[in-house]
């Protein structure tokens, strides 16, 4: 099959070059349209269900609202996770699906669920989260003014009705969202000692006002043919207006809600808010992508259409774009092509050094772009964007891999043809030998790529995060090699016969005498000396394993992103104006003690108007968009300016800030509900054992060495105002219990419907005036109004106190947990868990019914390796398998096969030297590592086998097969080594991941490379006893 494809192209030399320039117009058009962004999105398919309830606190949420919800939803099909929290006035749960399920099947199935949830009178149904992911939120921006006269709630109003719903239109956009300002309402405060003149109760008040406050159909009226359309208008739309309304009558005068309460435009409690740059409040709007979206565009999108918006907004509004994903893009798409620009030009440097002649460096060159347009069609076709993960392995030293030894081939055997025939060839001699030569070396290479393919198989069987980071970066490598095979078996042997007309050099270039008078000794050496030669690689082998066993690990190098988060936790309780108030305090400290290096900072307290990132008012993050690095002068990496701003926030009192960035943070929260590297949670019913046990676990982990940011859940330490209704009293005064709760509820603010502005629409409520919103003990005076009972204040009938309550509540499957979390620096993450899980199990006793779960990056890690411990050995037991059909012959197999543990000896040895921790990023090199070193092999064995069936001795035939091939071996691995140089060295965005799977494969080459010149020749002639030992098949 192999050689009748040779034969093909060469015979239809035309077809193959139109088919070359045909693969070269299809590729450039694909690759103006293949999708680009900075890392595959790895979160899992998941439904977030969000219902917002004004003035419950998280005890009644979790009851009244997150445990039906929780039942309704689970038992659904594909569901693997379910966990909630509930806080003051929000319950939202996150139901987790497994791949293989739709997002859009998934919403549907928990619609259709959440339809037979029955929620108490007055709360609204449960919404759904936006169809976003982790890495779906590209774009923030504020809105600010100028005027000293325009509120945050004229900003919010602003954004909600003009800047959102022109920003929504953009293509790609799941929902814009809100945070911070005030969110405007109509208020009626209500004064009870009024309504108490009036005889009057809440009841009636909030019933007069949705009563007289709507707009009704009457169906239609038919007059001498005509029909008139019948509308009845009722609907309020200004504070007059409702002032008017009238609530009862006495002795013909009414009584309108004027009489009772002040009609005013006030704002919604706030739960959230948002400062930036150190210049006071403003408002943030938050851009979500559509999943399966390109970032890049849609971003671009929505910076053109906020310029647009601009302009028809206020002279004195500014909007300004803080963040957008676009940087973060073009920034790691910069890496990706300086890596594989710096390393194509190394790899053709050394072509043409080795090979000595122009022409034929460039006919292997030639499959170096060939070969990314072939991939960039299939990455097309199924779906795979160009991004640092799906390019990151892409090594044009692999690719050219297959030429080099067709093109090596052919320069060989013209040389020796012309040796022999003392001139320089005809073209039909020229041919004839340019139509064998690839012949001798197809198979070697076929199968050399194939078994590159198998140990790739590993890779594609990989699930969860792992297997969405580095399945794109598999099937791209495969679908580059898979071109580059087609192309050395194809156009190569056919430009071979065009443009290899001159007659061929038969000194080799003074690169390779040299290192050929360097070699020749030294296999001298290796096979009078074999069991030394052996023994030394052995010990070698022994030494790399116990550098391996001792190596750390964890599941991925951190990504520099070019953005920091830092999260603060305060005191549970903390107001929102005391919050705003230290928030911006702190971000005029940030940018005048690093002015070089922050070009924004912006904090987001609290929760957004739609729940995506749910926080109580205790938590803020503070974002910092940075400068330009060359542009810093108080550090020169994230990671050493990180450092310096937690020991510039650790002098503030009571700052204890966690660092990340904003993609790592929202992937681990969304992911495991954790955002720290290492989670352990602990299970239990009651809220006092669990803060116990978590305060325990802080303190363990706090004193492991490599612990940073240790942190426990808040879960008490709220302070409630609690009014336990007396039934005892009620009955004794005649009280309604309704009476006195209404009283209770009018402290929030109580929804009666909404106020229309033309197109515009907002709440209108019922409230208590300030000062019982403010002050207990006047709460506590409150008069009840009552409909005929006696006129008593609310500590009459009820027992108001303060109590310490939760804040939170977290529940995952059901039962209610607590997270403890931490990062780790400066030591690998698996060595840290194992000791941190015996520290624990010794020193933390759990009650009975309480169990503990470890959680965040280390599972996905131990997720990993455990699949990677099944699937690699299936992958090597194929590889022999390939071995044996190439070779035929069991003896053989097995020393083509001992490359695979020498060529780990150098990636081992590499990590080590570069005191890098093993990383599924350096297990991916690892496995392409076992691939390359077999395709090396098979090549120089397959030589030997050929040389040993014409009849010559054994050490001769070994001696002079290495010795023959010893170009096409240097040029093989030392191309693959090359390929790998930038991504090693790079110190770019995103370069991160790259440098442990270049590291490994670089090392892993080059001992590689000298132990498959020197102890695979001792293997063979130590082991290969007879001249033909071949089994038949």
């Amino acid at each position: 099959m192999l050689n009748w494809i040779i034969d093909f192209s060469l015979n239809n030399r035309l077809l193959v070059c139109i088919l070359a320039v045909a693969l070269v117009v299809t590729g450039a058009w694909t690759l103006s349209v293949l999708p680009i962004d900075a890392f595959p999105d790895t979160t899992p398919v998941q439904v977030q269900i969000n219902t917002t309830v004004a003035s419950l606190n998280p005890q009644e949420t979790e009851a009244q609202i997150t445990v039906p919800v929780e039942l309704a939803v689970s038992g659904l099909p594909g569901l693997q996770n379910v966990r909630s929290i509930s806080k003051f006035g929000l319950s939202q749960v996150v139901a987790t699906f497994d791949d293989r399920t739709s997002i859009f099947r998934a919403r549907q199935l928990i619609m259709e669920r959440l339809q037979t949830v029955e929620l108490p009178e007055g709360i609204e149904r449960p919404q759904l989260g936006p169809i976003a992911t982790g890495l779906g939120e590209v774009f923030h921006y504020v809105i600010r003014s100028e005027d000293p006269n325009r509120t945050l709630t004229d900003l919010r109003e602003i954004h909600d009705w003009v800047v959102k719903p022109e920003l929504r239109k953009v293509p790609g956009v799941a929902e814009i969202n809100s945070w911070g300002g005030f969110e405007k309402q109509y208020h009626v405060v209500t004064d009870t000692g009024q309504l108490i003149k009036y005889g009057l109760t809440l009841e009636e008040l909030v019933e007069a006002l949705q009563a007289n406050n709507q707009n009704v159909g009457g169906g239609q009226i038919v007059r001498s043919g005509e029909s008139l359309l019948v509308h009845g208008i009722g609907l309020t739309t200004n504070v007059e207006e409702i002032a008017n309304i009238v609530i009862a009558a006495h002795d013909g005068t009414p009584v309108r809600v004027r009489d009772v309460a002040t009609v005013q435009i006030d704002h919604e409690i706030r739960r959230g808010a948002v400062t930036a740059d150190g210049r006071g409040e403003a408002v943030l709007g938050l851009g979500f992508m559509l999943m399966g979206e390109n970032s890049a565009v849609v971003t671009r999108a929505l910076k053109t259409k906020l310029t647009e918006v601009q302009k028809f907004l206020p002279a004195d509004v500014k909007l300004e774009v803080l963040y957008d994903r676009t940087e973060l893009v073009e920034n790691v798409i910069k890496t990706v092509q300086d890596n594989l620009l710096v390393g194509a030009l190394l790899v053709i440097a050394f072509l043409f050094a080795f090979l000595g002649n122009l022409r034929a460096g460039l006919i292997v060159a030639a499959a170096i772009p060939l070969s990314m347009l072939f991939a960039s069609n299939l990455m097309l076709q199924v779906g795979i964007a160009a991004s640092l993960l799906s390019l990151g392995a892409v090594d044009f030293g692999i690719i050219v891999d297959g030429a080099i030894v067709v093109v090596e081939n052919g320069m060989r055997r013209l040389a020796e043809r012309q040796r022999e025939l003392g001139r320089t060839l005809t073209r039909s001699e020229r041919e004839e030998v340019l139509s064998l030569a690839p012949r001798e070396v197809a198979r070697p290479v076929a199968f050399g790529v194939g078994i590159i393919f198998i140990v790739l198989v590993p890779v594609l069987a990989l699930q969860g995060i792992e297997g969405k980071l580095f399945r794109p970066m598999a099937l791209t490598l495969i679908f580059a090699l898979f071109g580059s095979l087609v192309l050395a078996l194809t156009l190569t042997p056919v430009l071979m016969t065009l443009f290899l007309t001159r007659r061929i050099k038969e000194k080799d270039t003074l690169m390779m005498r040299l290192t050929r008078a360097v070699y020749t000794p030294l296999l001298d050496l290796a096979l009078r000396f074999r069991k030394l030669t052996l023994l030394g690689a052995l010990a070698m082998l022994v030494g790399a394993g116990f550098l391996a066993w001792s190596m750390g690990g964890e599941f991925l190098p951190r990504l520099g992103e070019g953005a920091i988060v830092g999260t603060t936790v305060r005191l549970a309780g903390i107001s929102v104006a005391e919050s705003v108030a230290q928030n911006d305090l702190i971000e005029q400290q940030l940018m005048a003690e690093f002015p070089d290096e922050i070009e924004h900072i912006w904090t987001r307290l609290g929760t957004a108007e739609v729940a995506t990132d749910p926080m109580g008012v205790e938590l803020a993050d503070f974002f910092l968009a940075l400068k330009p690095r060359e542009q810093w002068k108080k550090a020169r990496t994230q990671t050493e300016l990180t450092e310096k701003m937690r020991d510039f926030l650790n002098q503030v009192p009571g700052m204890r800030p966690a660092f990340s960035q904003p993609i790592e943070m929202r992937m681990n929260e969304l992911i495991a509900g954790i955002r720290g590297d290492i989670g352990i949670k602990i299970y239990g019913d009651d809220l006092e054992e669990l803060r116990r046990l978590g305060g325990e676990v802080q303190a363990v982990l706090a004193e492991i060495p490599g612990a940073s940011e240790a942190s426990v859940e808040q879960l008490t330490g709220q302070t409630f105002l609690q009014v336990r209704v007396d039934p005892q009293a009620t009955a004794r005064f005649g009280v309604p219990t309704r009476n006195v709760l209404n009283v209770v509820e009018a402290v929030g603010t109580n929804k009666v419907g909404e106020v229309r502005e033309g197109q515009r629409r907002f709440p209108l409520v019922v409230r208590l005036p300030d000062r019982q919103r403010s002050d207990p003990d006047a709460l506590a005076n409150t008069l009840i109004p009552t409909a005929g009972g006696p006129i008593l204040p609310l500590n009459r009938v009820a027992q108001v106190m303060e109590i310490e309550g939760p804040a939170t509540i977290s529940r995952e499957w059901g039962k209610r947990r607590i997270t403890i979390q931490c990062n780790v620096r400066g030591r690998d993450v698996a060595s840290f868990v194992a000791e941190a899980r015996q520290r624990i199990a010794e020193e933390v006793k759990l009650p009975e019914g309480y169990s503990i779960e470890w959680g965040g990056q280390f599972e996905n890690m131990e997720r990993a390796n455990r699949r990677l411990m099944v699937v690699v050995p299936m992958s090597l037991a194929l590889i022999f398998v390939m071995l044996f059909f190439s070779l035929k012959s069991v003896r053989e197999v097995l020393i083509v096969a001992s490359c695979i543990p020498f060529a780990l000896i150098g990636g081992v040895v590499a990590l080590w030297l570069r005191d890098m921790p093993f990383t599924v990023s350096a297990a991916i090199g690892f496995v392409a590592l076992s691939g390359l070193a077999v395709l090396n092999s098979l090549v120089l064995v397959e030589f030997i086998h050929q040389k040993l069936n014409a009849g010559e001795p054994l050490v001769q035939a070994v001696r002079g097969g290495c010795l023959a091939r010893l170009r096409a071996v240097l040029l093989t691995a030392t191309t693959d080594a090359l390929g790998f140089i930038p991504m090693a060295v790079n110190v770019g965005i995103g370069g991160e991941v790259q440098r442990p799977l270049a590291t490994v494969i670089i090392g892993g080459v080059c001992t590689n490379m000298v132990l498959n010149l020197l102890v695979l020749p001792t293997l063979y002639t130590t082991f290969k006893r007879a001249p033909q030992p071949e089994v038949e098949v």
